[in-house]
């Protein structure tokens, strides 16, 4: 009585195979979802990265960058390219009657290769005196 019950002991062919097919699915999706993950970690970061560089080129717009019409481009060390753009803001009657003068300054940083290329756009409103003060 005790030999037969070693004999009928363990697992089949049949049940090891489907265990390492149960396994290998289950693997397979798990390091698609972690692929995924990795890929929209790195993707959150060039935004991010991309977002800092804007506000700082904004920050510089009216200190280091003087307020005038016109477009101005660069690179930064890191990969991603800029474009400062600024535009006077109002019509020409509001240019008359204020005492100073606004600029609408937009900062678009732009990166990756052509066919994946991405940019983010920022905007503000910048004050400049139109006269020097007294």
């Amino acid at each position: 009585m005790n030999e037969s019950c070693n004999s009928e002991a363990g697992f089949t062919l049949v049940e090891i195979v489907a265990a390492l097919a149960i396994l290998t699915l289950s693997l397979s999706a798990l390091l698609g979802v972690l692929s995924d993950g990795i890929g929209r970690a790195g993707h959150a970061e060039a935004h991010a990265q991309a977002g800092a560089l804007a506000q700082s080129l904004l920050a510089r717009a009216g200190t280091e960058i003087p307020l005038q019409k016109g477009t101005m481009t660069g690179e930064f060390p890191q990969g991603y390219g800029w474009r400062l753009q600024m535009e006077p803001f109002g019509d020409s009657a509001d240019h008359r009657a204020w005492p100073v003068a606004a600029y609408s300054v937009s900062a678009e940083i732009v990166w990756g290769r052509s066919p994946q290329q991405q940019s983010i756009v920022l905007t503000t409103l910048r004050i400049v005196a139109t006269e020097p003060p007294r």
